[in-house]
């Protein structure tokens, strides 16, 4: 009765807000967790699509190797998720990031005071045994050998958490070759992290690496991401975008109970992270096991079936530079999401941790269908600041769907240019991320404007 009680009140606040036209799937998520999301929106100013996405990372990094999800055969994965919030300047993209993982951070400050502790201790003993070690969660600051040195003493899970984060992503290359998108790239894929210097005795060697990533930037700087090469290395396909439909800030309200709300909204959501991070692995033992969770019957039909429509779609494009490599990494986005939705349905008391179910499942596919989206939206909002004006005056001739021998002759009677200045144009557009080719000869538009986009793509 309770949840029942609970539900309605968040289907009637989330009309009286108008979150459905956030594109944002708020409903997948736990009644518990909706209510406190709609509490820091209400009393916090959040973008519910900002604080709703950090609380997934939060949960993943709580989470860390201790459960994984099996998605096919002998294929498992983690929850890790590499996530960047875009928005405009002021448009509050830190605090609700900093919100999410507060607890995580108070985590990490009981840890560091334990390990202050034991250094006296240790230092009072003069030194004899084994020296202790900092453990902590996030990080900020970092090389990729620190990286994986505090990886190493905390097996569990490190997240990456950068307020502006196209700063980490410039200063990448000032490292050997490369070495921290590499490592970023293997730990994703679930590959083993090496690290050997001279300086460690003992080389690093992570077996599991569960690394999380979450950060922002401004809409303005997101296009140094995308020409930075890692669309060409794979790195773009494993990041989660997220950019709110609407650019505007909410006003503020003067209440009274401003201060009590957002407080009891910030106690609820700690005690339901907590409950993640008192999750354990399958033994304590040195070689850690982590409980593996499959899909049920149901849960696993419908992930196949939607997957396979997509492989049918796939299979028909002849043209290999036509097939969307983002897509290939879908199945272990709704995996992971699935994993992450499914305990914190538990950590809400309004689930279990035996297997993932149809509920999480369908949930996934959704908040995958709405990073996607996002996605979307970024590259072309970026095409339309970067591409040349030429090629966009032919697109804006053009109907939503057209042919070639379309494009050809409007091309040819409306700007005067020929079959193959058209063809060129058509290329960059494509690349640009502002037309899409449905098939061999046709073509499909994909429009953003600003607080709103408007895809003619169809699944």
């Amino acid at each position: 009765m309770k949840n029942t009680r609970l539900e309605l009140c968040n289907r009637i606040r989330m009309e009286a807000e108008h979150t459905g036209d956030t594109g944002f799937p708020l409903d997948v998520f736990p009644q518990t967790v909706q209510s406190i999301i709609l509490d820091m929106a209400t009393y916090e100013n959040y973008k519910i699509e900002f604080i709703a996405t950090s609380m997934l990372s939060a949960v993943s990094a709580a989470l860390g190797g201790t459960y994984r999800i099996r998605i096919k055969g002998d294929w498992q994965s983690n929850s890790a998720l590499y996530i960047i919030l875009v928005g405009r300047p002021g448009l509050g993209k830190t605090p609700p990031l900093e919100a999410a993982f507060r607890p995580i951070r108070k985590h990490d400050y009981a840890l560091f005071k334990a390990y202050a502790a034991e250094m006296e201790t240790w230092k009072a003993a003069g030194e004899n045994g084994k020296r202790p070690v900092l453990k902590r969660t996030i990080v900020s600051d970092f090389t990729p050998e620190s990286l994986l040195l505090t990886h190493n003493n905390n097996p569990r899970s490190v997240v990456i958490l950068v307020d502006e984060i196209m700063g980490m992503f410039n200063s990448a290359n000032r490292y050997t070759n490369g070495q921290l998108i590499e490592q970023l790239l293997t730990a994703w894929s679930g590959g083993a992290l090496d690290v050997t210097r001279v300086s460690n005795a003992v080389p690093v060697h992570i077996e599991h690496p569960c690394i999380n990533i979450i950060g922002s930037t401004q809409t303005k700087r997101v296009h140094e991401l995308l020409r930075k090469g890692f669309e060409e290395n794979g790195l773009l396909d494993r990041i989660l975008f997220v950019m709110p439909k609407s650019p505007e800030m909410s006003k503020w309200i003067n209440r009274d109970d401003d201060g009590e709300m957002t407080s009891l909204a910030a106690t609820r959501w700690e005690r339901i992270l907590n409950k993640v991070l008192a999750l354990d692995y399958d033994t304590d033992a040195e070689e850690r096991i982590p409980h593996i969770l499959s899909m049920d019957k149901e849960a696993k039909e419908y992930f196949f079936a939607w997957w396979n429509r997509k492989v049918e779609r796939i299979n028909q494009i002849e043209d290999d530079a036509e097939v969307d490599s983002r897509e290939m990494k879908h199945p272990a986005h709704v995996a992971r999401l699935a994993l992450i939705i499914q305990v914190l349905r538990y950590a809400s008391d309004e689930s279990h941790l035996q297997f993932v179910d149809m509920t999480s499942v369908k949930g996934a596919i959704r908040l995958n269908d709405y990073f996607e989206d996002s996605y979307i939206r970024i590259r072309s909002f970026v095409a339309n600041d970067t591409c040349e004006e030429p090629p966009k005056v032919l697109l804006s001739l053009l109907p939503d769907t057209f042919d070639t021998k379309t494009a050809i002759a409007i091309g040819k009677d409306l700007q005067g240019i020929s079959e193959r200045t058209v063809m060129n144009y058509l290329k960059e557009l494509c690349h640009s991320r502002l037309l899409r080719k449905a098939k061999a000869g046709h073509y499909e538009k994909i429009v953003y404007e600003t607080g709103k986009s408007s895809m003619s793509e169809k699944e």
